[in-house]
């Protein structure tokens, strides 16, 4: 089985749900095996030609669905990621074979709350957990250079266009925050 080939064990796929603001965005990923959602977004990935896609996330079988909840089918699409508020993860693929790829760094999670920017007059709070590094805080996270910072155990308000408000995992785009804060619970 050739290495560019979707269904080969060096791929992997995740059903992803990508908000822009005024648009969301359901379709599937394709990235190496040993990225995940979060690591897709900020290395990049390699495409079917192998050219590797840095500032654009592709996606394939995806709808489209605006603020009016209209929607539109692409087969498939490029997203550009500085418009990206965030991705979330749709399907669970914990039933797959666990990484190893990458080395263990024990991280706690804190509960916080974030507040977007507006943007095409939708502003979103979301509420969950971030991973911090054993002995970091929330501040060492969001001045790392990583673009997408990894959350679990959301809840977003509004809910995205045609989608629901909790997710188990998302990527948040930190260009997009206007404030975080530590919160009690969750």
């Amino acid at each position: 089985m050739s290495a560019e080939n979707e269904g080969s064990e060096l791929h992997r796929q995740f059903e992803v749900l990508v908000c822009t603001g005024a648009s969301s965005f359901r379709g599937t990923l394709t990235c190496d095996f040993s990225q995940r959602l979060v690591d897709a977004l900020n290395e990049g990935m390699r495409t079917e030609t192998s050219a590797k896609v840095i500032g654009f996330l592709p996606l394939v079988n995806v709808t489209m669905t605006g603020t009016r909840c209209e929607e539109q089918k692409f087969p498939h699409i490029y997203i550009a990621k500085n418009n990206i508020v965030f991705a979330a993860q749709v399907s669970d693929d914990r039933s797959q074979k666990q990484l190893r790829t990458y080395p263990f760094r024990e991280k706690l999670p804190v509960a916080v709350t974030v507040h977007t920017a507006r943007v095409s007059d939708v502003q979103y709070k979301l509420d969950g957990r971030m991973y911090v590094d054993s002995g970091g805080q929330v501040i060492d996270t969001i001045e790392s250079e990583a673009r997408f910072i990894p959350m679990t155990h959301v809840e977003i308000e509004p809910p995205p266009p045609g989608a629901g408000s909790r997710y188990h995992f998302i990527a948040l785009n930190k260009e997009h925050i206007i404030s975080i804060c530590e919160s009690a619970g969750r």
